[in-house]
């Protein structure tokens, strides 16, 4: 067996919550070891150029409401951070609406006999004023929405995001990722059109505005690992832990599977971003099983199209609103900096939610192209007839699916790993949270600097950095001068 030596900290997973840590570790002279299982680090944060087409892993932007982290990027990347302006649309009925939905735009382009239904459904919710907490995620949509915006948008979107009914669905990421608009305007401005009164322009209360790496988010975190390197952390990729060595309540050391054969690493403490059941694997297997079905992921699989056209969609990224529909997401990366694509020409990203081992799962890249070419025609989205470009990219582990079970399961499952005393997991798969990167960033320093004080946050105290109840885009700082 390979022997690694020792490494004050173990981090296991090189993805933006790993590398977190391994810039507050290195920063302050300890001698950090990242363990990441793909060829390269980044997690779902990687960018995959192909020529001079580059494509992220989902609509990644960076937007923060904390100013130190925002001061530290700025810092590090300078002039090749890109403020860039979101725009998003949800195509639906034919039609395209603003997203974050508006009022205006809503009363516009609705139906008039649906916008009746809407306007008395979401009336009829806020007269029953429920004062108990919402149980599932289908609760918590139809008292904002009613029940009408509920079942033409919300559920089916998010029954094919997830897989999973939304009745069976935990309320609780949804409050930090749903760009929910003021209803009461939305009622308000519909009652104007219904009295045929002018509409106000709709408030603008969310941050669009953001900082985007100009070669994509990949960028900022190939930055982060080489400062880290600079740092004297190293980076071990290809592979994967594969059992802990205890002492007494603490890890004295790590095997791994590594490209080179079975590897030994003594340590300090160890980090881990895997996903949380993974890791678990090692810790209580029996309780890892017990607890499988309450802490599962959603794949996607993200269609790349590099394309000859100059210009694909009018917005940064679409939300596929038709529940029938495979895609979830069409994204134009071009819209968020030139240099996703060469000059004069445009590409296209379809995220694709699926089950693991299913059609789209089994598809080749050219089988899983035609079957798209249906549902881009459907949304009225050109595509020629031989695009120079086609790969797929495979994120097995994209969503943890939030069950209404999962909150006690994950706190069950953090606190097992806490018995270990020196063993922490955090991140979207170790915290089994559906955050933002600047939220996994913000774990990853945080874990960091826990052991620097010789005082590590117990891995449920990591996870509720990014449980905020506030969605993190309306108190972004980032734009302001």
């Amino acid at each position: 067996m390979i022997d690694l030596g020792h490494h004050d900290v173990l981090i296991l997973g090189g993805g933006p919550a790993g590398l977190g840590a391994a810039w507050e570790l290195a920063e302050a002279g300890a001698r950090a070891l990242v363990v990441e299982r793909e060829e390269d680090t980044g997690g779902l944060c990687r960018t995959h150029a192909r020529g001079d087409y580059r494509f992220d892993m989902g609509g990644h932007r960076f937007i923060t409401a904390d100013r130190e982290l925002l001061d530290r990027v700025v810092a590090l990347l300078g002039d090749e951070l890109l403020l860039s302006e979101r725009t998003s649309e949800v195509a639906l009925l034919g039609r395209r609406f603003k997203y974050p939905l508006e009022p205006g735009d809503l009363a516009r382009k609705l139906p008039p006999r649906l916008a009746a239904r809407a306007l008395a459904s979401y009336l009829r919710q806020r007269l029953r004023r429920d004062p108990s907490p919402p149980r599932s995620f289908e609760e918590w949509a139809t008292r904002r929405f009613g029940r009408v915006l509920y079942e033409l948008f919300l559920g089916p979107y998010t029954e094919k995001v997830w897989g999973v009914a939304p009745r069976e669905l935990s309320p609780e990421w949804a409050s930090q990722r749903i760009s929910v608009t003021d209803l009461g305007e939305v009622a308000r401005t519909l009652l104007r059109r219904a009295l045929r009164r002018e509409d106000p322009a709709p408030p603008r209360t969310y941050a669009r505005s953001f900082l985007y790496p100009r070669l994509g988010m990949g960028q900022l975190f190939e930055a982060i690992r080489e400062r880290a390197l600079e740092g004297g952390a190293e980076v071990l990729c290809g592979a994967t832990p594969a059992a802990l060595v205890r002492e007494g309540d603490r890890v004295s050391a790590v095997e791994l599977n590594t490209p080179q054969g079975p590897a030994r690493v003594r340590v300090g403490a160890v980090l881990s971003t895997i996903p949380l059941p993974a890791l678990l694997e090692l810790v209580e297997p029996e309780l890892a099983r017990t607890l499988a079905p309450s802490l599962h992921f959603r794949p996607v699989r993200f269609l790349n199209l590099g394309l000859r056209a100059a210009r694909v969609l009018p917005t940064t990224w679409r939300y596929v609103g038709e529940g029938e529909l495979r895609a979830g997401r069409l994204q134009e990366p071009n819209k968020r900096s030139p240099a996703m694509a060469p000059p004069g020409r445009s590409s296209l990203m379809i995220e694709i939610p699926h089950a693991a081992g299913d059609r789209i799962d089994r598809l080749s890249d050219a089988e899983l192209l035609a079957y798209m070419r249906g549902e881009l025609a459907r949304l009225d989205v050109p595509l020629e007839d031989a695009p120079p470009l086609v790969f797929s990219v495979r994120a097995p582990e994209a969503y943890p699916v939030h069950l209404r079970e999962t909150p006690a399961a994950r706190e069950r499952a953090l606190r097992a790993v806490d018995q270990l005393t020196n063993l922490r997991s955090y991140g979207r798969q170790g915290g089994f949270r559906f955050i933002f990167s600047d939220a996994a960033l913000r774990m990853g320093i945080e874990a960091g600097r826990g052991w620097l004080a010789d005082s590590l946050p117990p891995s449920v105290e990591l996870a509720r950095i990014a449980s905020a109840r506030t969605l993190t885009e309306v108190r972004s700082v980032v734009g302001e001068s």
